[in-house]
């Protein structure tokens, strides 16, 4: 049986090599897509939450003046860091500060000395997130005596407003116990990356001055042995906890959410914090968007892939039809001779496995390069994002599953047919559009498209509660919307193929040519031979179009949601200069056309919730920015009416 296969495969090598370039690319192009769809979860995963400057991913613990020891203190952060993070490798910076202390009134000008005094506070910082300017450290050491003075760092900005220097010496008064200490000051420090996550650590968020209704400067980097030596107000021990996510995979984001969502009560457990410790991440916001996001694009990818399998399931099942039309009359001249239906049947099923199996084998060797290949272009390669092409077992199983489907539909012509006697004359139409088939699925992506319209949860390709703790997954409806329109429109093309031909028939008569009249009467008597073709090349064209569109609104919705979150060109954050007073100082920069202060802040609720309350200033709506669609078509009185 099998040297009768090859010699079969051999008589019609072109339309199977046909065959089998068509199932080749088919299997290569969903098993890149299956692969590329897990490694850009598992990669974009990974750089949201490892990279750098992500604040959100991290954990920020503080207690107020712990009781229990250093080293004590340091296990429990780690612990709790690590059953926060599932235990992931976990990397603590920590920053420990004494009591608030007053600055001396000289400092201040003669016009304030009469209100509260400018606050400082001593701090042991990483020195590592520091870039000394002038002067130098603190000598290490054991902390001085009741006496003695302490050496301190002093940030730049506050050098510069306070008028100090290196070798000043300053008294300060303990605001909290009272007494005295005396400062001096032995260097001059900046951070060495204002926008570094460790700075959550420091009240001040490493601007060494803030100014509200007082104003406090610092902090005031002294040796770690000074604030535990007891000379000093005891205040806070803080850490910042970090993850390495090299390992992490998208299928462990549940998981780490759901423990991240319970940090209060992981934190509640440690019991060298005295049950005085607070917690402050955003974690879990930060996983459910990236979740979503990820879902949005393998939805994304989905629609894609039911399009390709729509295009390639019809050419196979084209070159399928031509082989078994080809075969014909050898099929018939096999069954004169006492072969059955079955034997035949199982030739080709054979015929069609041996094609499918350089097809299963090929596709996931080639994912990886392909992978590699669009991890390298665009908006994946300015990020830096690394794709990770390893062939893995989803890929093989989906090149396996492809495969086998292809397979199937090169067989699926010799499976179906009734017989093989000598063939009738043929329709205008298949049986299936006679029955109103066509009419029918037109209806069905009609109906398809007229929910997708009515949709207005603006959860887009997902659906779900989309809630805090609510599921969000695909929406079927939304994946399979465009393939129903793509294959109603198709098959709606053999309806109107046969007027066409007749029409194509008349305007060819009319005319001298002999080659044009002939193509028109034969394509009017057998409409069906040449629809085949033209599907595939309306089906074809049609991708094409959607996929422009497609394109396009990518575009325009990456447009909107930047400017969604960004609000305005251009927005200041961490002002130094009081809140209530940076309207009117931003409003007289040249260049500043329209503002819209704008303040947000976090309020605790009942049942361990939290609120964020946002607060504009709608006098000028222009600062605002917020278009007509979003607010019903009149932003102007929707923003008046506040």
């Amino acid at each position: 049986m099998t040297g009768f296969v090859f010699l079969r495969v051999r008589a019609h090598r072109l339309l199977l090599a046909a065959a089998l370039l068509a199932m080749t690319l088919t299997t290569a192009v969903l098993a890149t897509l299956a692969a590329f769809s897990g490694s850009i979860g598992d990669a974009g995963l990974r750089h949201a939450l490892g990279s750098d400057d992500t604040a959100a991913a991290s954990l920020v613990v503080s207690v107020q003046s712990p009781s229990a020891s250093r080293p004590q203190l340091d296990a429990a952060a780690h612990r709790f860091a690590s059953r926060v993070y599932g235990g992931l490798p976990v990397r603590l910076r920590s920053l420990d500060t004494s009591g608030p202390y007053g600055l001396p009134r000289s400092l201040q000008p003669p016009a304030a000395r009469h209100g509260d005094p400018d606050l400082t506070q001593f701090a042991a910082v990483d020195r590592s997130r520091l870039r000394l300017v002038r002067g130098a450290w603190p000598a290490a050491g054991a902390a001085p005596g009741p006496g003695g003075t302490i050496g301190a760092a002093v940030p730049e900005v506050a050098v510069r407003q306070l008028r100090l220097a290196p070798g000043s010496v300053l008294t300060l008064t303990d605001r909290l116990n009272g007494g005295t200490v005396r400062v001096r000051v032995t260097g001059v420090y900046r951070p060495a990356d204002p926008t570094d996550p460790y700075w959550q650590l420091d009240a001040l968020g490493g601007r060494g001055v803030r100014t509200d209704s007082f104003t406090t400067y610092g902090p005031l980097v002294a040796d770690p042995a000074v604030l535990g030596g007891g000379r000093l107000s005891r205040g806070s021990a803080s850490w910042l906890a970090t993850a390495d996510y090299r390992t992490f995979t998208a299928g462990r984001a549940g998981a780490l959410r759901a423990s991240a969502s319970h940090a209060k009560d992981h934190l509640a457990a440690e019991k060298a914090f005295d049950g005085d410790a607070t917690v402050r991440t955003s974690l879990p916001d930060l996983l459910a968007g990236a979740q979503r996001a990820l879902l949005v694009a393998r939805s994304t990818l989905l629609i894609v892939s039911l399009q390709l399998v729509l295009l390639a399931g019809y050419a196979l099942l084209l070159v399928a039809r031509l082989l078994t039309s080809e075969r014909a009359e050898e099929t018939r001249l096999l069954l004169a001779r006492g072969a059955s239906r079955g034997r035949v049947v199982a030739l080709s099923v054979v015929e069609a496995l041996l094609l499918a199996v350089p097809a299963a084998v090929a596709a996931p060797l080639v994912a990886g390069p392909l992978t590699r290949l669009l991890g390298g272009q665009g908006l994946l390669a300015r990020i830096g994002l690394r794709l990770d092409a390893h062939p893995t077992g989803a890929t093989w199983l989906v090149g396996g599953l492809a495969a086998l489907a292809c397979a199937l539909a090169v067989a699926l012509p010799a499976v179906t047919a009734r017989g093989y006697g000598r063939p009738a004359r043929a329709r205008a139409l298949p049986g299936p559009v006679r029955a109103g088939g066509d009419l029918a699925l037109l209806a069905v992506a009609a109906v398809a498209y007229w929910q997708l319209d009515r949709q207005t949860t603006g959860s887009g390709a997902l659906t779900g509660t989309g809630g805090p703790d609510g599921d969000l997954s695909i929406d079927p409806l939304l994946v399979t919307a465009p393939a129903l329109a793509l294959l109603a429109g198709t098959v709606l093309t053999l309806r109107l193929l046969p007027p066409a031909a007749r029409l194509a028939e008349r305007r060819a008569a009319r005319g001298r040519g002999l080659p044009a009249a002939l193509a028109g009467w034969q394509l009017s008597r057998r409409p069906l031979r040449g629809a085949g073709p033209v599907l595939l090349v309306v089906l074809a064209v049609a991708m094409g179009v959607l996929a422009i569109g497609q394109g396009a609104s990518w575009d325009a919705s990456q447009s909107d949601q930047a400017a969604f979150q960004t609000g305005a060109p251009i927005r200041v954050l961490g002002s130094r200069t009081p809140p209530f007073g940076q309207g009117g100082a931003y409003a007289a920069l040249p260049g500043v056309g329209h503002l819209a202060p704008a303040a947000r802040e976090v309020m605790p609720l009942s049942g361990n919730r939290q609120a964020t309350l946002l607060a504009l200033d709608t006098a000028d709506t222009a600062g605002i920015g917020m278009r007509d669609d979003l607010a019903g078509g009149h932003a102007d009185r929707a923003l008046a009416a506040l």
